[in-house]
């Protein structure tokens, strides 16, 4: 059973994205690596710090898995047991090879569009490892950039219309509405 408990912050230490001290009730936890908090790109250094109140939550009230803080009245979600996000170098890294491989297939796809090719083919030629959204963006680069106009425009309405959609605009597959 989890049970919680709400206590003021007196003191924190932080160890850069690794162990975070907690002085609080007179006790001191220190089981969350900065790294795991949620939205690690936060600024949390400057919303935990001393007098913001903490709820802990606990089994037994020994074993922390999980907490979150108060701001301006609500209980914003911090630290859960089970992150184990990467740091922020490996984080940006990620980032920066995800926008590269959109950029460089955004790049192939304008040479195949000015060469000629169809919606078809490109769907074939492109590299496998693309996600919905990444091939909807690439497209959109390639639509964009090729230098035959008219060819990107046939392009983007068949597209388009593989997912009954006209007008201006290139769809995102990965981006569902559903209407009840």
């Amino acid at each position: 059973m989890f049970d919680s408990r709400i206590e003021v912050i007196e003191k924190v230490t932080w160890d850069g994205e690794q162990n975070v001290e907690i002085r609080s009730g007179g006790g001191v936890w220190a089981g969350s690596k900065r790294k795991d908090f949620w939205n690690p790109d936060d600024d949390w250094e400057s919303k935990i710090i001393p007098g913001v109140r903490i709820r802990l939550w606990t089994i037994s009230w020994s074993i922390v898995i999980g907490f979150e803080i108060e701001l301006n009245g609500d209980w914003i979600g911090v630290w859960c047991k089970a992150n184990d996000f990467e740091l922020k170098a490996e984080r940006d890294a990620s980032s920066k090879a995800y926008a590269d491989f959109i950029l460089a297939e955004g790049k192939r796809i304008a040479e195949m569009i000015d060469e000629g090719k169809s919606l078809e083919q490109i769907d074939n030629l492109i590299d496998d490892g693309h996600s919905g959204n990444t091939f909807a963006w690439a497209l959109n680069y390639g639509v964009g950039h090729a230098k035959d106009k008219e060819k990107g425009e046939v392009i983007r309405k068949a597209h388009n219309a593989k997912y009954t959609v006209t007008g201006e605009g290139l769809v995102n597959p990965a981006v569902l509405t559903i209407e009840v």
